[in-house]
């Protein structure tokens, strides 16, 4: 296990995973190549994890992946997984001692570590379609006392403060107000207060930034170009997310525009593109979600890759260093972006 195998999850494992698998079924069609890659992920995390119910091993999972692999793009930890389970009923049994026998085994576990295997493929519920294992090398022991301080440090201080909040107030944290610290910035690892005033979490142009629009020309637009994406199923979540990243909604529909040329109505996988307009993730085929999480993931990489720009640099072309391999993906966006905005200001 390498430096940084001290993690459960990081992001070189989900590509050296993909790689692995498109090498070894290069034969088979690419949907199915990134089910095997998807399960493999999950299941690494879901072996991971306390011994809860399988329903709720299997929420944490979905949990992870999303918050942790795909928004934040970083490396999925023990203490990632603590955090999460911070979340849960911690007065029922059924949670609280899985948790508390699993933070128990992992400094044993640590200790014990010298190589270890990841399978791949198959469902999370024991039935397997393709066996495949991955061999990993030996761990670095001073990393993984490192981390093992790190974490139980952290574990530590977290059980004392739940505790001690649970018995004064009966207080749990919720998924509600999980969401509410994260769009007032708890992203940072700071607990921002509810009422502190919103900045812009971006670095964009004034230009880039969210404004308010003709919705109706815009669903007009996109009709004209017999895009699926004008049905409010659609253009509703891309508007909400705009909104709460701060960046211009038509910056995301040029996107879409780029990607995925608006999505037609007409193509016969219309909906499942749809659900990925944006290719997040590398594509809609490897990742099909939901039209509001791929365009949370959009946005937020839209605002990490929007900071610390150049005066001198193009906003399209400084995003586009990472967002997309075609170096000409920039000119596409930008070209998009302004002609949506004529149609909008002269309609």
């Amino acid at each position: 296990m390498s430096a940084e195998h001290a993690y459960v999850l990081t992001p070189t494992d989900v590509h050296n995973i993909r790689n692995y698998v498109h090498h070894k079924y290069a034969s088979m069609p690419s949907d199915q190549r990134a089910e095997i890659v998807a399960d493999a992920v999950a299941r690494i995390i879901h072996n991971q994890l306390p011994d809860f119910d399988p329903e709720t091993k299997k929420q944490l999972t979905y949990r992870l992946i999303r918050s942790t692999v795909l928004e934040q793009q970083r490396p999925v930890s023990p203490d990632d997984i603590y955090v999460m389970c911070m979340e849960l009923d911690l007065e029922n049994p059924a949670v609280a001692e899985p948790l508390r026998k699993w933070t128990r085994e992992q400094e044993a576990s640590w200790r014990g570590l010298s190589s270890a295997s990841i399978p791949l493929g198959g469902r999370m519920n024991g039935e397997s379609d393709v066996a495949v294992v991955i061999p990993l090398p030996s761990a670095s022991a001073a990393i993984i006392r490192k981390q093992r301080r790190r974490s139980f440090i952290l574990y530590g201080t977290l059980t004392a403060v739940v505790i001690a909040a649970s018995m004064l107030f009966g207080w749990s944290l919720t998924d509600e107000r999980v969401q509410e610290l994260s769009a007032n910035g708890a992203e940072s690892g700071m607990l921002v207060p509810a009422e502190a005033p919103a900045a812009s979490p971006n670095e964009l142009p004034a230009e880039l930034k969210y404004a308010a629009i003709d919705k109706d020309k815009l669903v007009a637009f996109l009709e004209n170009k017999s895009s699926i994406l004008a049905d409010s199923f659609y253009i509703d979540a891309i508007m909400k997310t705009a909104k709460e990243f701060d960046i211009h909604p038509v910056f995301l529909i040029a996107i879409t525009g780029q990607e995925q040329g608006f999505v037609p109505r007409k193509h016969e996988r219309a909906k499942e593109i749809a659900n990925n307009p944006f290719n997040v993730f590398h594509s809609w085929q490897e990742f099909n979600t939901t039209i509001e999480q791929s365009s949370q993931i959009a946005a937020r990489t839209i605002t990490r890759l929007s900071k610390d720009r150049p005066s001198e640099v193009d906003p399209f072309t400084w995003i586009n260093r990472e967002y997309a391999e075609d170096p000409n993906w920039s000119k596409g966006v930008r070209t998009i972006f302004t002609s949506i905005m004529k149609t909008l200001e002269t309609s």
